[in-house]
């Protein structure tokens, strides 16, 4: 299975060089000495770091199809050491966009409303949510509700984000991001993918804009330019779940903590 779609190939492309990237910064003598972690699994991972970035295209068109079993085998190599001494998954980026209190939320909700009655409309329904207190043991619907809007701001940030600080394999997974997340804004909303999507998107904003920055110091710059690629690897892996998981199933490799 190696007819894989053109935004996965650029993402594997962009994945494979972050987790080399990753391991390197980490250092062998230091991953070894994490625990849980098989010293044989170790060498086997910067093994494959080494082996397979020596045979990464600049473009996926240039890769002989028989190079991508081999990319996504070495991915598996090194993520499952990587998974050892990194905790990131996809529940924690959707319980830190679903995160709020009572409190913040009405006072969300009362800023919507005050900033929609300023422009001349009364909204009977924030009004309402508002003036009425749930009792003690009831959630209380202004969380929901609080959350509902912050998710519809950061979907019209994300269709608006004009990626012009992005590169040509960035560009063209933002923009199959940008389909999935439409499609599901358009269907089934209570797909957990969206909110993971446009939390991504929020920080691929953030942090691609200081690539227009020529005047912030280059250290910084290129702690940025880093994270930008690492928020475009993060809506690909989002993206591209289904095809990247039956990619894996075809060459016999399991899941993997990090796995989506």
């Amino acid at each position: 299975m190696t007819d894989l779609p053109l935004g996965m190939k650029y993402y594997l492309l962009i994945l494979t060089s972050s987790l080399i990237e990753d391991l390197n910064d980490y250092g062998v003598r230091w991953v070894a000495n994490e625990s849980g972690v098989a010293i044989r699994d170790v060498e086997k991972a910067f093994f494959s770091a080494r082996a397979i970035g020596n045979r990464l295209p600049d473009e996926p068109e240039e890769a002989d199809p028989r190079l991508w079993p081999d990319v996504m085998k070495a991915i598996h190599t090194i993520r499952r050491v990587l998974d050892m001494v990194e905790k990131t998954t996809f529940d924690a980026v959707i319980a830190e966009a679903m995160e709020s209190t009572s409190e913040v939320a009405r006072a969300d909700i009362r800023h919507v409303f005050e900033q929609k009655r300023a422009a001349g409309e009364v909204d009977f329904r924030l009004h309402g949510i508002l003036n009425t207190r749930p009792a003690a043991d009831e959630p209380d619907p202004a969380v929901q509700e609080s959350f509902m809007l912050k998710r519809a701001r950061r979907y019209q940030s994300f269709m608006r984000f004009d990626g012009a600080s992005l590169n040509q394999e960035e560009r063209v997974i933002l923009e199959d991001a940008r389909i999935l997340a439409r499609h599901i804004m358009d269907g089934d909303r209570n797909n957990r993918r969206i909110d993971a999507l446009l939390v991504m998107g929020a920080v691929l904003i953030e942090t691609a804009s200081v690539r227009l920055k020529p005047n912030i110091p280059l250290l910084i710059r290129e702690s940025f330019d880093r994270m930008t690629t690492k928020a475009v690897m993060a809506l690909g892996a989002i993206v591209y779940r289904d095809e990247y998981q039956n990619f894996k199933a075809s060459l016999g490799l399991g899941r993997l903590e990090s796995d989506l």
